[in-house]
């Protein structure tokens, strides 16, 4: 072989070598997600998924918006400021036909007491009759609460606030008498000497979405493969949780710098024995009839027949039914849950 002929097949064989190194090692595009999200042990999925690298190992690319209410967040939604977020069931109710919405999986179940001052006499529902109760808006587990004290026909003077947090200043400044909190403000509630007089799963014995996931339309008629790895890693992120609180816990404090370790504990993780399961699960969980179960119960104070039917067909778990069948195959040890 010539010296030309030998320099022509090494710089091929250098070019065979690089070529395919660069297939081995080829990764394709990240997918750009922006996720908004409230500072509530609701949305610990999302934030141990981010820190604990599954959106990234599903090839995602996650932003993490954070904003101080539900009003603000759907405000966020609404104007494309963020592809999604986790939003709580009756503010999608709410403002379902006035959202570019598709509700693709759960996030969290459960997670409002009803919360009053040890000194105040309130021990059930019928001990409010007459009495201020604070409320906050757009919350499920709140409508939830209402919903019995209309049927047993209590009287009750209420005050909406934007966030628990303000509902838990007005009953320690006496403005209210008792209020329904969500987590984790329940159990800091009581971590401050307030006395967690019920529990929404004491009322409703039904597990019902505190929050779900939603993303545009638009967002997912473009990215459908991006919306299943996105499930697949929230239902990762819910595993580790509840198998390794060790491992999840910093994950979660993290975005709730404020909140004492103990009550972020008591908030997601550890069984309540009154309710026999932790106070706020979170879950990917998402299941179409038992959503339409609860939306009926929305029909007619919140929901027109017409909203009701807009909401169950924004209600999409296929790419739901796609992530758990891959997570299957994959061999992945999925919640029990997942085999309601």
């Amino acid at each position: 072989m010539n010296k030309r002929a030998f320099s022509a097949l090494a710089l091929l064989i250098v070019a065979v070598i690089v070529l395919a190194g660069a297939f081995l090692f080829y990764s394709p595009p990240q997918t750009n997600i922006r996720i908004g999200y409230l500072p509530a042990a609701s949305y610990g999925i999302v934030w141990v998924a981010y820190e604990g690298g599954y959106f990234g190992e599903q090839g995602l690319n996650v932003t993490l918006v954070e904003y101080n209410s539900v009003g603000d967040l759907v405000a966020a939604f609404n104007k494309k400021e963020i592809d999604g977020a986790p939003i709580t069931s009756v503010a999608i109710a709410a403002f379902i036909k006035n959202i570019d919405a598709l509700i693709v999986a759960g996030n969290s179940l459960d997670g409002t007491a009803l919360v009053a001052k040890n000194s105040s006499g309130i021990n059930s529902i019928s001990d409010l009759e007459g009495r201020r109760v604070g409320t906050v808006l757009y919350v499920p587990g709140d409508f939830i609460f209402k919903k019995v004290i209309a049927e047993e026909g209590i009287n009750v003077s209420l005050s909406t606030y934007l966030s628990p947090a303000d509902a838990l200043l007005a009953l320690e400044n006496d403005l209210v008498d008792a209020a329904f909190l969500w987590e984790p403000y329940s159990s800091w509630a009581s971590y401050r000497g307030l006395d967690l007089v019920l529990w929404d799963k004491e009322v409703y014995p039904v597990d019902y979405p505190c929050c779900l996931q939603v993303f545009h339309t638009s967002f997912v008629s473009k990215n459908p493969e991006a919306v299943t790895k996105f499930i697949k890693a929230l239902i990762k992120a819910e595993a580790l949780i509840y198998s390794k609180p060790g491992e999840a816990l910093p994950m979660v404090k993290k975005y709730l710098p404020g909140m004492p370790w103990e009550i972020i504990y008591d908030s997601i993780i550890r069984i309540d024995p009154d309710i026999n399961q932790p106070r706020n699960p979170l879950s990917g969980y998402f299941n179409k009839s038992e959503l339409q179960s609860f939306y009926g119960l929305l029909t007619p104070s919140l929901l027109s027949a017409n909203d009701y039917n807009t909401l169950v067909s924004r209600l999409d778990s296929s790419y739901y039914a796609r992530a758990v069948s891959e997570l299957k195959k994959e061999g992945f040890n999925l919640p029990q849950i997942y085999y309601r």
